[in-house]
């Protein structure tokens, strides 16, 4: 006969919650320790490309971000939005090629990165 409020539990219940515990908690060591070595033998150059390459995918997306939203404002004002929203992503363009972009958003053409 169960009691109201108290939970029932069988005595080999117990152990068995004993073992998940204690497998649970030596997996959580485990991924800890594989997280404070990550990539442990990826060289250098190779995680500076990836970086490069996820900052670039990065400002893609704003600037098709910006094309949508800034489409029919004037020229000067899309390009100054431009060079402060794309080069604090590490990407630096002519003044010349910041103006042909801010052209092509203004008119409402498709931009790419050069």
């Amino acid at each position: 006969m169960a009691c109201r409020g108290q939970a029932h539990t069988s005595p080999a219940l117990p152990s068995l919650e004993q073992e998940f515990d204690d497998e649970e908690v030596g997996m959580s060591v485990t991924t800890q320790k594989g997280a404070l070595r990550p990539g442990r033998g990826a060289p250098a150059a190779a995680v500076a490309r990836q970086v490069k390459e996820q900052r670039r995918g990065y400002a893609r997306a704003v600037l098709r971000a910006l094309a949508r939203s800034q489409q029919g404002q004037p020229t000067a004002q899309v390009q100054r939005t431009l060079r402060d929203s794309l080069t604090p992503l590490g990407v630096r363009l002519s003044p010349t090629t910041l103006r042909e972009l801010a052209a092509d958003i203004t008119a409402g053409r498709s931009v790419e990165l050069p």
